[in-house]
């Protein structure tokens, strides 16, 4: 599938990781959810862990300031410090690649300079220099940050805007029915983009982006029936898939009492936010900060925030075609009055 969105040199997002943990939440352990603090209120919005509001500032930028033709040259750890707007042409990947590493290691160049006390040399690292929150300037950080400069590409977001008010209303009603916040019915902007059609090199497929063996554990159906001849998954019908996603993020919700861990949990699978829980606690903010594995990289500890940043997006999209709905009604009736008089 084309991806919604890159990260550097590969995509976001490796859909729904369940093989390793099989689904046994039924309707005792809906019930048990409905009773469990932040469940029951599926009006209230998710919220922004304190600390965490510049990053998701820079994946709103990402997802509604930055085109697709861009680079948002920034540091993989800092996302409130983004160096510079780099337009990447090219017709290949590969020619890209190389305007982008090019790019990159002036950015290194001009961090090198200052982690050895130096001055900027131009206008150039005057401007990188000027880029850097004061409180990031110390030698520490430019040692750090000359070795994870990184280039986020900005998404078209639009395409995925239009697809989804087809599946909105469904998957609304699926999480109002377990009381589950709907903010969890944006979800899909990250998995697939709400294209049915979607599917990944990991082989997950659908708009919740459940893996073969994931969808099987969720009780879905993939593969050739006994009872028919023609082969069926499951993962691409809506109603169903969107059942099974709602009822595993309710499970992951009642293992870890913390949206932020669960959305994270959808992205880096629940095993994984699993053990990061028994070492580091319940603490979502702690977690992403010092949790370390080859898995949880840039993209799992960015899922979140994304998740925050896209939301929000998408939220402003929805107010944006309300007001202009109510000014096309607005005028059609002053039209009318008109045209009576």
């Amino acid at each position: 599938m084309k991806r919604i969105f890159h990260w550097d040199a590969s995509a976001f997002g490796v859909g729904l990781v369940l093989a390793c943990s099989v689904l046994t939440f039924g309707v005792s352990g809906i019930a048990m959810a409905k009773n469990i603090q932040g469940v029951t209120s599926h009006g209230v919005a998710i919220q922004t862990p304190t600390g965490l509001a510049e990053d998701v500032k820079f994946w709103e930028r990402v997802f509604s300031q930055v085109s697709v033709d861009e680079c948002l040259m920034h540091d993989a750890w800092n996302l409130d410090a983004v160096y510079s707007i780099e337009r990447i042409p090219g017709s290949s990947s590969r020619g890209r690649l190389k305007v982008i590493q090019a790019k990159k290691q002036r950015i290194r160049a001009a961090l090198s300079r200052f982690a050895v006390g130096g001055r900027p040399a131009n206008e150039f690292e005057r401007k990188v220099l000027l880029s850097i929150p004061k409180r990031h300037r110390t030698i520490d950080f430019y040692t750090a940050a000359k070795d994870r400069v990184r280039c986020q590409r900005g998404v078209d977001l639009n395409p995925s805007l239009a697809r989804s008010q087809k599946y909105l209303p469904l998957i609304r009603q699926e999480l109002k029915k377990v009381g589950l916040p709907q903010d969890l019915a944006y979800l899909p902007h990250l998995e697939s983009g709400f294209d049915i059609r979607a599917h990944s090199r990991a082989g997950a497929k659908g708009i919740w982006q459940f893996t073969r063996g994931g969808a099987k554990f969720a009780g879905l159906r993939v593969g050739r029936s006994p009872y028919v001849r023609t082969s069926l998954d499951q993962r691409l019908d809506p109603v169903a898939s969107t059942k099974a996603a709602v009822g595993h993020l309710a499970e992951m919700q009642l293992k870890t009492l913390s949206w932020p861990l669960t959305i994270t949990a959808y992205n880096y699978g629940p095993n994984g936010v699993s053990r990061a829980i028994r070492k580091f606690g319940p603490d979502y903010m702690k977690i992403r900060t010092h949790h370390k594995t080859r898995i949880f990289g840039f993209a799992a500890r960015n899922y979140f925030p994304s998740f925050l940043a896209v939301r929000n997006v998408a939220q402003r999209f929805e107010r944006e075609k309300r007001e202009q709905s109510r000014k096309q009604v607005a005028v059609a009736a002053n039209s009318k009055n008109i045209g009576a008089l």
